[in-house]
């Protein structure tokens, strides 16, 4: 578990919260998304096992189903075209990175196109070098260095 994101936002949020119009505009949008990452950094757990990576509630460890694509939250290493974490060059960084990406072939196709999907799998895209697959985000709140390093030391694809 790694507090960094959240921390930074209710910090960043707090201090928002003292600004006058920003106290009713931006400061409470910041400071809600620091106690939404707080709760997760608690409630989630990121496992890496022999096989796959998955997304467990830490009260039953189990992966439970994607609420955008439906599906479990659970991914084979072999099936990872693609991963990175955001704003790049930030896992070297004390406050580390906020956004973990990685992409993948597993899911159903017909879904890879939802969300952002439809920018990643676009023409220009893939013109650009992308492979197809479905598009995840979730905010860094695991040890990023430690994901990285499985997700290498497991040979997932990274473009």
């Amino acid at each position: 578990r790694d507090f960094r994101v959240a921390g930074i936002f209710l910090g960043l949020g707090l201090l928002l919260d003292t600004i006058p119009f920003l106290q009713i505009t931006l400061g409470p949008l910041v400071t809600v998304l620091g106690i939404l990452f707080l709760v997760q950094t608690f409630r989630l757990r990121f496992v890496c096992d022999s096989s796959a990576f998955s997304l467990q509630d830490s009260s039953s460890q189990e992966s439970g189903e994607n609420i955008i694509v439906g599906g479990e939250n659970r991914w084979a290493y072999d099936a990872f075209v693609n991963f990175d974490f955001f704003p790049k060059g930030w896992i070297d960084q004390p406050q580390g990175p906020i956004l973990v990406y990685f992409k993948e072939t597993q899911t159903s196709s017909d879904k890879w196109n939802d969300g952002p999907g439809a920018k990643a799998n676009s023409e220009e895209a893939l013109a650009e070098g992308a492979v197809p697959g479905q598009v995840h985000f979730f905010p860094a709140i695991c040890d990023s260095k430690q994901l990285q390093a499985e997700w290498q030391r497991r040979g997932c694809n990274k473009l």
